[in-house]
């Protein structure tokens, strides 16, 4: 079903699509009073933690109609990928995808994209700087940053890097791996990095509110929530989720009409509703599952060195530099194995792109990295 998705782009999915976008007013009214994170207490949100985000979502209403008629210029318009998020793999393997680039019509959001290509608002965002996110221009060219360092981890179950707002499923068994854009936690309630496993899948999860949050919307918008809500437009889990073995952290879907590659939830991770419907078809209970923080991946592909930069837009330049540092020492190879590309490094710190890129070749090679190779 989740494949079926992403083919009939202007079947299906089309009249699925423009059913939510009939729906969305609503869903901006409800945006900001529906926590993720279910089973803890969730404290009050600032607003301001959250203003950016729902300033987007606002944002959007002027667009509505729009992505309706967009319905019909997509089916003809965007090429069919329905193996976009998959990627042949073998154990070693560093690199997986490939960019491609689009040329803009006006019709075209990144919100648009984001959703018929399978990738984040943010990934859209960072790595076409120039181009408008909301009103792009005629024959504007829009990288589709469809190619990936894999995490430094060891390749199993899934991983889940944060700063680059991806999930990776590792299939060993099968050669590949699977890739889906992710929403995290906000600033004032992030996603926290932990080694866990997969507790169980859920199909039409009811979400339960604590009791802390049903006191919150009823002193805040006067609004009696019940104790339980089963599977609907109202539930903010979504159609399907993995429950995590760890303090009620769950993987899931949503019930609003964008969010994926923003900092918008609880703590959770949100997907996707046909992405997370694929993943908890395929992971089993207690596939291992590990939240991790790498704003700076590095990767070995042949003599050549490439780096992956995913910095918060707050980080300053020293800070991104670090990262970089970090990154070497996790790949546990001498720097001065390799004649590394100063101009290219700092370039690629301040652009903060998030498009791998090489920056180093190897001046000699030892004959235990030629053996790992």
């Amino acid at each position: 079903m989740a494949s079926q998705c992403r083919v009939l782009r202007g079947g299906q999915k089309g009249l699925h699509y423009a059913a939510s976008c009939l729906k969305m007013q609503k869903d901006y009214e409800l945006a900001n009073r529906s926590p993720i994170l279910t089973g803890n207490p969730v404290p009050k949100v600032k607003e301001s933690s959250v203003e950016s985000t729902f300033n987007m979502l606002n944002a959007m209403k002027n667009i509505v109609i729009r992505r309706l008629s967009l319905l019909l210029a997509v089916s003809m318009s965007f090429v069919t990928i329905a193996d976009a998020a998959e990627y042949p793999w073998q154990k070693g393997q560093s690199i997986i995808g490939e960019e491609k680039v689009l040329i803009a019509k006006r019709e075209y959001t990144f919100v648009d994209l984001g959703e018929e290509y399978n990738f984040g608002f943010n990934e859209l965002i960072q790595a076409n700087p120039e181009v408008d996110a909301w009103l792009p221009v005629a024959g504007d060219k829009i990288v589709l940053p469809g190619k990936f360092l894999l995490p430094d981890t060891p390749p199993e179950g899934i991983v889940i890097n944060l700063p680059e707002y991806r999930l990776y499923y590792f299939s060993p068994e099968k050669k590949k791996v699977i890739s889906y854009p992710i929403g995290i936690g906000t600033v004032d309630f992030p996603t926290p990095e932990m080694d866990t496993t997969v507790k169980m899948g859920l199909e039409k999860p009811t979400w339960y509110p604590p009791e802390s949050v049903r006191k919150q919307r009823l002193k805040e918008y006067g609004e009696v929530l019940p104790a339980s809500i089963p599977a609907g437009p109202d539930n903010p889990l979504g159609p399907f989720a993995l429950l995590l073995d760890s303090n009620g952290y769950l993987i899931h879907g949503t019930n609003k009409g964008v969010g994926i590659g923003m900092r918008v939830s609880h703590g959770c991770i949100r997907l996707y509703n046909w992405d997370i419907e694929e993943l908890v078809s395929i992971t089993a209970k207690n596939t291992p599952v590990r939240i991790i923080k790498q704003p700076v991946k590095l990767a070995i592909n042949g003599d050549q060195m490439w780096a992956e930069i995913h910095a918060e837009e707050g980080d300053s330049i020293t800070q991104r530099k670090r990262y970089f540092i970090n990154a070497l020492t996790r790949l546990n190879i001498p720097a001065s194995r390799y004649d590394l590309d100063a101009e290219a490094i700092e370039r690629m710190i301040r652009q903060n792109t998030g498009i791998p890129s090489v920056v180093g070749v190897m001046i000699q090679k030892s004959p235990s990295l030629a053996a790992a190779q």
